[in-house]
């Protein structure tokens, strides 16, 4: 149960930063605004980052679905952090929607201190990731069969 407050700890300290607007004097003396803090509304944002969000979401919950199925079917899990969470479900599927939210929220902080190309590279490895974990769930299971 050590992972729990792991991923707390990990959420929490997740920079939360607020840039502000500062004011600077131009070369001939005027005053000018530094706009890179503006917020970006939600139609700028690219079009492949919700759908990744949506996936990364799915393959969490198929991941959890075959994960459970596969120890309930004598299978063992590989992944040492979870693997003694899988007797219990509630605790499992807490753990499975924590790690989606940081994930989510990783992204998000990215976005919003204006890394876009990294939040957008981090939901597509971590859907790579999460693919290749489904993959591998998906083979178990039929070896149990």
């Amino acid at each position: 149960m050590r992972t729990l407050p792991l991923l707390l700890a990990v959420a929490l300290l997740v920079p939360a930063t607020a840039r502000a607007a500062d004011d600077q004097n131009a070369p001939d003396g005027t005053k000018t605004v530094n706009r890179t803090a503006t917020t970006v509304p939600a139609s700028q944002r690219p079009a492949m980052l919700a759908p990744l969000y949506v996936s990364f979401a799915g393959l969490q919950g198929y991941d959890g679905y075959t994960t459970l199925h596969g120890v309930s079917a004598g299978a063992r899990e590989s992944n040492q952090i979870v693997g003694g969470l899988a007797s219990k479900p509630a605790a499992f599927w807490a753990v499975k929607a924590g790690s989606t939210a940081l994930t989510f929220l990783v992204a998000e902080q990215l976005w919003r201190n204006h890394h876009r190309r990294e939040a957008v590279a981090a939901m597509i490895i971590s859907n790579g990731l999460m693919a290749y974990v489904a993959a591998n769930n998906a083979g178990t299971l039929r070896a149990t069969r």
